[in-house]
């Protein structure tokens, strides 16, 4: 696609839901409100129980839904709309949108004209607040830090200056934009989110792919948005921990060299273990299993990313030191 038409890019926002009527109106009315941007909208209905559905088609009509039969989560639910959204070669953009999360009505146009003159861009987002406190940052960006742990930038502080723009280790996925360009580049085609993690540091998992390829994230000041923070899955805390902690061994293993996971080995299991001394602590022992059941079933899952793991071996184009660096605080 040639700058000129890059730069009159149509965005495909993506909406991925499962039983959340109750939010989708909010977050579609922030969509209808975007300004000057050409955009169309694309909602996967994981298998919704709700009336998810109907209230989407209520709402708005002119979006396209694909309903599914199961519950795909997070990653293949958006891999699927992304493969249908780039059928459309007016699409340079694509907008990940959660459904607890609402964006501000020049969100979108500040991060395309931001991204006009950034031809190496990966994937945007602007500073995302809590939604019932919009004094409390829920994020500027995410990262890898040095104990292995996916790590939201800035999460929780008080403040009310915009950071950046900053060129940063990686986007959060529930309100970021990513480039049509960088799709079609990084090795896994129509996988944009590996399918194998389901949901949980996928967007972590995509950040270090972008950033070990060479390819550059922003946080791009102006553009807010707010998000409540997991309204579906954070209903049962031993879920997510299950799926964090199952998932972060490969997240490590596809995208560090081999020395660094070695070399940061003690703080991992020292994490590891704080966290279960914590849980048991506050008398939670469910959550203790899933951590330590979690762990185990990710190690145990390794060989199913070996593919993927020698895939982005030979992409990887960054330094060791540079990586290192980006992990001290993600920038």
């Amino acid at each position: 696609m040639h700058n000129a038409v890059r730069q009159r890019a149509k965005t495909a926002f993506i909406i991925v839901c499962w039983n959340n009527q109750d939010l989708l109106p909010e977050c579609l009315a922030s969509i209808k409100a975007q300004t000057n941007t050409s955009h169309k909208v694309i909602i996967v209905d994981n298998a919704s129980h709700d009336a998810s559905v109907e209230v989407a088609r209520k709402e708005m009509p002119e979006a396209e839904i694909i309903e599914e039969k199961e519950n795909h989560g997070f990653a293949k639910g958006n891999n699927i709309a992304i493969q249908k959204a780039l059928e459309d070669e007016e699409v340079g953009y694509i907008a990940l949108l959660n459904t607890d999360a609402r964006i501000e009505s020049t969100w979108l146009e500040i991060l395309t004209d931001f991204c006009v003159s950034k031809p190496q861009a990966a994937c945007m987002q602007g500073t995302t607040l809590d939604y019932y406190n919009h004094d409390v940052i829920d994020s500027t960006h995410i990262f890898i830090s040095r104990n292995g742990q996916g790590t939201q930038g800035n999460w929780r502080n008080i403040s009310q200056t915009e950071f950046g723009p900053k060129k940063v280790f990686g986007v959060n996925a529930a309100a970021c934009l990513i480039t049509r360009k960088f799709i079609e580049a990084q090795p896994f085609g129509t996988e944009l989110f590996d399918e194998l993690m389901f949901m949980y540091l996928e967007d972590v998992d995509l950040a270090a792919r972008a950033t070990t390829m060479g390819w550059d994230n922003y946080l791009v000041p102006g553009a807010r948005a707010l998000h409540m923070g997991s309204a579906s899955s954070g209903k049962n805390p031993g879920f997510s921990l299950y799926y964090t902690f199952r998932n972060n061994s490969a997240l490590l293993l596809k995208n560090l060299p081999f020395r660094m996971v070695l070399a940061m080995t003690p703080a991992i299991l020292k994490g590891d273990l704080d966290t279960i001394a914590t849980l048991r602590h506050r008398g939670q022992n469910k959550a203790t299993r899933m951590v330590i059941k979690g762990r185990l079933v990710g190690l145990l899952r390794l060989p199913l990313y070996w593919k993927k793991i020698r895939a982005l071996r030979r992409a990887r184009s960054v330094p060791y030191e540079y990586l290192w660096y980006l992990m001290q605080r993600g920038y």
